[in-house]
Formats: structure tokens, C-alpha cells, sequence
């Protein structure tokens, strides 16, 4: 029976591949969506548990956020350093950092900051800079460049590697994080002092009018983790009176990024039903017309006795095989894709992780194969009934 089904599929392999293709492509969506959707969010979460507010110059509260915490866009500006003093002096703030980014080495960004931004992260190799002109490496970064302990990073002005070189003042590689699954993962961190002194160095009379870095004196953000959930609102109301600052609120920030992904992911979500109801159709139509095709050889089974349970178990096992086969290989498109994903979303500061499978993929990909199965048992139980010699 196993052998007569394989060579069955074999001879009707055209509209198999069609059905294998339908199943394939929504399922793999529907597992892509899925799965991206949910390590957003999840890396949204997680980034910004760590502070409860972050200040900045004046401009806009999602960019301010995304660029402190996830190291995307541009950073809006710069204030003084003053701040970062006054914050750290409150008895009401447990750490406040400085943060400032405004150079790269090729396509990492340089975030100049302080030890304690990299709290939890842990250094894999070496240890955390100390010193001006010491760097810790993410991940990432180190694997894609082959960085060691000591190695000689030379820097570019700006956010992109056609930047001016600061051959003069290299950073030496003190550090390389453990891989984290976070936008820390493709970031270079340096003192915040390392940054004032590059840019002292060279000068840059010839900024773009258009670009901020921070000089001496200066940060693009301060991050800010309070003792009490009051210390925090009344720490934002002292603040909010002037109107050189921006302060917010990460988790409020993110919050409303979040409900434009929920929508996004309803959305994809409805359109994955839409097709695997379309898959349905299909399947069926397909179904019909291999089993038409297979009148004789069912008329001929019917002959020699074979009963219609049988038969029925003859198709239902070629669309099984089917539905297996489409279910593995959407799974692994899925993974690859989020592979070459990758490198465009890590520069928003969001990192996909091919191994992380969530239950609910389970599920999907358990449905998938229930409706390559579902309408060939419905076909199967009527037209094996049929008494196809007497037609």
C-alpha cells in the first residue's frame, strides 16, 4: 500500500509540488509573522524594564528612546553634562548614565557611556574599559570582524563607514560582551570620555549642520533608574519646567510603539487565516482531481477486495506526506529568513534569534498539516463510497 502511494505521488508529482507550494508559502508566513512579532516584542520588553526615564533635548519621545535604548536614528541632540551630575547628586536616583553616539566602526555604532550601562550584559573576554580609549565589543561585532583582546579598532565620524577615519585616536579592545540576543549585541562601548576626546582631537569645523555630537561638556541622553515609582513622577515634574529638556518614559514610549506592531501583527494575522482558508480550496480541488485520476486504480482495488477503509488510508497518506514535508520545510524557511533579516533589523536596534521557538508555532504548523490532511479524508470518504466499477 506504502509502495502504491509513493509511486501514485510520483506520477501525479505536478499537482502535488502545487499543493506543497500553497501549504509552504502560508505556512511560512504565518510561522514568520508569528515568531517576529513575538522577539519584538519581547525585546521591547525586556530593553526597557532597565530604566524609567530617559532625558534628552528637546524633540521627538520615540527617537530619543529607540536611539538611547536600541542605538537607532540619530540621536536628537546634545545637553549638558550637568545634568548627568545633577541626577547622580539626587538621593532620590539609584544610577543615572550618560550617553552619548555619534561615530562607528564600520557598521557598529560607538556608544560612549559608562561601566554601569553595561550592568547584566556580562563580558565574555577581558574585562569592562576602564580608561580613555579602551572599547568593549558586542557580540556580534566581534564575530563579524574577527576582534580580539587588544586589537586596534579605528573609528569613522558619524553613523556610517564612509565617515572621516580617526586614525589618530584608535580604540583598543579591552572587552567582548557574551552574546545577549539584544541591539547590545552590535554596538561598540567606550568611556564617555573617550568620545569628548575624539571629537577635541579632530576638531570637525566642517560638521554637518544636520548631525550633533556630543563635544566636552556634553551627552546625547542621560538614562535614569529611580528608587521609587514617586521618586520618578516627581524627578519628571521638576524637570519637565524646562524647556531645554525632553523627559520620558521608556515603557510609556514603548507602549505605543507595541500597539502599531499588535496592529501590524493582526493585521499579518488575518491575512495568514484568509490564506490557509484559501489553502483549504485548494487542497480539496486538488484532492478531487488526483482521486477522478485515480478511478481505475481505485476501481481495481475495489475489485480485488480491498475495503474503502483502505483506500481511504492510501490518500490520506499522501497528503500526510505532504503536510509533514510542507510543515518542515516552512519551519526552516521561516528560520532562514529571519537569518536574512537580520542585518536590516539589527540596524533598529532589533535582533532575531533563530533558535527561539515559541509553543504557539507548534500549534500553527500543527494546523497546517490537520488542513493538508482535513479535505482529503472529506474527499476520500465520499468518493472511495462511490462504486466506481458500475460508472
Amino acid at each position: 500500500m506504502i509502495k502504491f502511494a509513493l509511486k501514485n505521488m510520483l506520477t501525479k508529482k505536478v499537482k502535488l509540488i502545487l499543493v506543497l507550494l500553497s501549504v509552504v508559502i502560508s505556512a511560512t508566513v504565518a510561522i514568520l509573522a508569528y515568531n517576529a512579532a513575538e522577539q519584538i516584542n519581547d525585546g521591547l520588553v525586556n530593553t526597557t524594564s532597565s530604566y524609567d526615564m530617559i532625558i534628552g533635548p528637546s524633540g521627538s519621545a520615540t527617537q530619543l528612546t529607540m536611539n538611547t535604548l536600541f542605538f537607532t536614528d540619530k540621536p536628537l541632540g546634545t545637553i549638558s553634562y550637568e545634568y548627568v551630575r545633577r541626577l547622580q547628586n539626587d538621593d532620590r536616583v539609584n544610577v543615572a548614565i550618560p550617553f552619548a553616539m555619534g561615530d562607528s566602526y564600520n557598521s557598529a555604532k560607538i556608544v560612549g557611556t559608562k561601566p554601569e550601562f553595561l550592568a547584566g550584559k556580562g563580558v565574555k573576554e577581558g574585562e569592562c574599559f576602564k580608561e580613555t580609549f579602551e572599547a568593549v565589543v558586542g557580540h556580534a561585532v566581534a564575530a563579524a570582524y574577527g576582534l580580539h583582546i587588544g586589537d586596534k579598532l579605528i573609528t569613522s565620524h558619524g553613523l556610517s563607514e564612509s565617515g572621516e577615519k580617526h586614525e589618530a585616536t584608535p580604540l583598543t579592545v579591552v572587552g567582548i560582551l557574551g552574546q545577549t540576543k539584544t541591539a547590545y549585541d552590535n554596538a561598540v562601548f567606550t568611556d564617555i570620555e573617550t568620545v569628548w576626546e575624539i571629537h577635541e582631537h579632530h576638531g570637525h569645523e566642517e560638521e554637518d549642520e544636520h548631525e550633533e555630537h556630543a563635544e566636552e561638556g556634553t551627552v546625547c541622553a542621560v538614562l535614569v533608574r529611580s528608587k521609587t515609582l514617586a521618586a520618578s513622577e516627581m524627578i519628571k515634574k521638576e524637570l519637565a519646567e524646562d524647556s531645554k529638556i525632553l523627559t520620558v518614559t521608556p515603557a510609556e514610549v514603548i507602549r505605543e510603539v507595541m500597539g502599531n506592531v499588535d496592529l501590524s501583527r493582526r493585521i499579518v494575522y488575518a491575512l495568514c487565516v484568509i490564506i490557509l482558508i484559501m489553502n483549504i480550496f485548494v487542497i480539496s480541488t486538488i484532492t478531487i482531481l488526483n482521486m477522478y485520476d485515480s478511478q481505475k486504480d481505485i476501481a481495481l482495488m475495489r475489485l480485488i477486495g480491498v475495503g474503502t477503509d483502505k483506500i481511504n488510508l492510501l490518500f490520506l497518506f499522501q497528503n500526510g506526506v505532504i503536510g509533514l514535508l510542507a510543515t518542515a520545510i516552512s519551519f526552516c524557511l521561516s528560520r532562514l529568513c529571519l537569518l536574512l533579516m537580520g542585518r536590516y533589523a539589527a540596524s533598529m536596534g532589533i535582533v532575531f534569534d533563530t533558535a527561539k521557538v515559541y509553543p504557539f508555532e507548534w500549534l500553527i504548523m500543527a494546523a497546517v498539516f490537520v488542513i493538508s490532511v482535513l479535505p482529503t479524508f472529506i474527499c476520500t470518504l465520499h468518493i472511495a463510497k462511490k462504486d466506481i466499477i458500475k460508472n
